[in-house]
């Protein structure tokens, strides 16, 4: 038998142990692998739940037409607060934007 012959039998052997005695641990191996884009996906969503937003004063319909004509007419952002709030009494993100027109019930 040539060396080559012998280091090909002694390899088969050890591919032959290894695959006995080999135990897959499963998903345990792929939990280190997270990819660093969802890494940061996940702690910006949990950054984002924990945000609580505070309670704006209320305002009544002469203020609200005050504000909406001098940020339509400057081109003003503002920013509104809706009433509704979710199941643990918190309340939703502000909508920002710009007003484009509106129309005053009298």
């Amino acid at each position: 038998m040539s060396n080559r012959n012998i280091a090909a039998s002694n390899f088969d052997q050890v591919v032959d142990d290894f695959l006995k005695n080999y135990q897959d641990r499963g998903m345990k191996k792929w939990a280190g692998f997270f990819l660093s884009d969802h890494t940061l996906k996940i702690n910006k969503d949990k950054k984002k739940r924990s945000l609580i937003y505070l309670k704006k004063p209320e305002m009544n319909q002469v203020e609200i037409s005050n504000v909406l004509l001098i940020a339509f007419s400057n081109h003003y952002q503002v920013s509104i607060q809706l009433k509704n709030i979710d199941s643990n009494d918190n309340f939703s993100a502000d909508i920002v934007g710009f007003v484009q027109g509106y129309y005053a019930q009298s």
